[in-house]
């Protein structure tokens, strides 16, 4: 699927939107499905090579369908080990990721970074940066990953290598969910759905 780049530079940064992202609420350890909500869960491995200063990462999303926003934590605070589990819940709807949300530590508080997530294209370089601001990115170039979430669904996103600026996803189910049986006891990740972003 195919944005126009007014698209993406609009999502490019939050303060300048009118709507506040809503937080997608976390799966706690007795967290079941709904009739009303799914589940999407998954492993990311952040990029490295920044001071984080023991700050969140995040990812936001968009709704294609309602043009809702949405926000969840990868990386939660004061976590220091390269791979993080993630688990929440959703609404049923076709969703875009949009930005990966970082902070790099300053000697006074931080300096947060939102780099939108395009196909392909490293967009955490200054290079980029620079053609964006040029007028050299061309429309076809900005292809988004989405994926579309069932009714009352398991979905399994797979392991979401953010370490690079190129990002990618892959699908390793088998063993991601033989870890977190034991944290989830009341959800069966046998009958979850391997969904990665396209």
């Amino acid at each position: 699927m195919k944005f126009h780049l007014l698209f993406i530079c609009f999502f490019i940064s939050f303060a300048s939107r009118s709507q506040t992202p809503s937080e997608l609420d976390f799966v706690g350890i007795n967290g079941k499905l709904s009739s009303d909500k799914s589940i999407i869960y998954g492993n990311f491995i952040q990029r490295l090579g920044f001071s984080s200063g023991g700050f969140p990462q995040s990812i936001s999303i968009v709704n294609l369908e309602t043009n809702e926003s949405y926000v969840f934590i990868v990386k939660p605070a004061m976590k220091t080990s390269k791979e993080n589990k993630f688990c929440y819940y959703i609404k049923p709807g076709h969703y875009a990721i949009v930005n990966y949300i970082w902070y790099k530590s300053k000697m006074y508080g931080a300096e947060i970074f939102t780099e939108p997530i395009i196909k392909g294209i490293d967009t955490s370089t200054d290079e980029f940066k620079e053609k964006v601001k040029k007028g050299e990115i061309k429309e076809e170039d900005l292809i988004m990953f989405t994926f579309k979430i069932e009714p009352n669904s398991l979905n399994y996103l797979g392991t979401w290598h953010f370490n690079t600026g190129l990002v990618k996803f892959t699908d390793d189910k088998i063993d991601f969910d033989a870890k977190l049986k034991t944290k989830y006891p009341g959800i069966d990740f046998n009958n979850s759905i391997t969904n990665l972003p396209e």
